[in-house]
């Protein structure tokens, strides 16, 4: 199990890979082969790796404990050879972020949020991309408990991270059931057509992958 938590202060990579549906199950395989070699790395404190339902993306959501621990697995040959034999049946995007807000159902600002492998979550990860000069007002809008989305039947949490060139802000969040994520967003639509209030969609454009978690892998004595 790991867990999301701001106070960690985790080191956070989304990694986005998109490749076809027929080559998703050799990209999340390439990457597991590396296990034991993640669990030694000094620094490291999990892999969460995420495959889409659709077939064409897999997302890692990889927690370091400073960016100098993960600048320092860089050179490492086996990473790098495994990098480059998915870069010739994919594309890659790494967002280098941290945790600034996380919140779980029926208690805003309660406990860390948990990740694992028994976990049968509908999973989304929105990326939404902003200029850097609006980052800021796009987190304060949604990096604040959140008493209606707390109380939705079938949300689990969320967590909220800050791209550190400014450029996105990523939700990963979880959900009893895709029908029980439809519905809040239906509902979403509903309440913004009514209000009158700042819409973070007017500030940023926002991809979404929904996902199911496929491995975790945990460093030995994770910081």
């Amino acid at each position: 199990m790991s867990r999301i938590a701001v106070e960690d202060q985790r080191y956070v990579l989304v990694n986005i890979f998109k490749t076809t549906a027929p080559h998703q199950q050799r990209l999340i395989d390439i990457w597991k082969g590396l296990g034991p070699a993640d669990e030694r790395s000094p620094g490291l404190v999990s892999v969460n790796a995420h495959v889409s339902f659709d077939g064409e993306s897999v997302i890692s959501y990889i927690q370091w404990s400073s960016k100098t621990a993960w600048e320092e697995i860089l050179s490492d040959p086996g990473r790098q050879s495994r990098f480059k034999e998915v870069l010739t049946f994919s594309t890659f995007e790494s967002i280098h972020c941290e945790v600034v807000f996380a919140q779980r159902g029926g208690a805003p600002g309660g406990p860390a949020i948990e990740i694992h492998e028994g976990q049968d979550y509908y999973v989304v990860v929105e990326v939404a991309r902003v200029a850097p000069d609006r980052q800021q007002e796009l987190l304060d809008l949604v990096g604040k408990p959140n008493e209606v989305l707390a109380a939705t039947p079938g949300y689990v949490s969320h967590s909220v991270h800050r791209a550190f060139d400014g450029t996105a802000v990523v939700n990963y969040s979880q959900w009893e059931s895709e029908a029980a994520y439809q519905a809040f967003q239906a509902g979403e639509k509903a309440r913004g057509a009514r209000s009158s209030q700042p819409d973070a969609s007017a500030l940023s454009t926002v991809e979404r992958f929904a996902l199911r978690i496929d491995y975790i892998t945990e460093a030995v004595d994770a910081p």
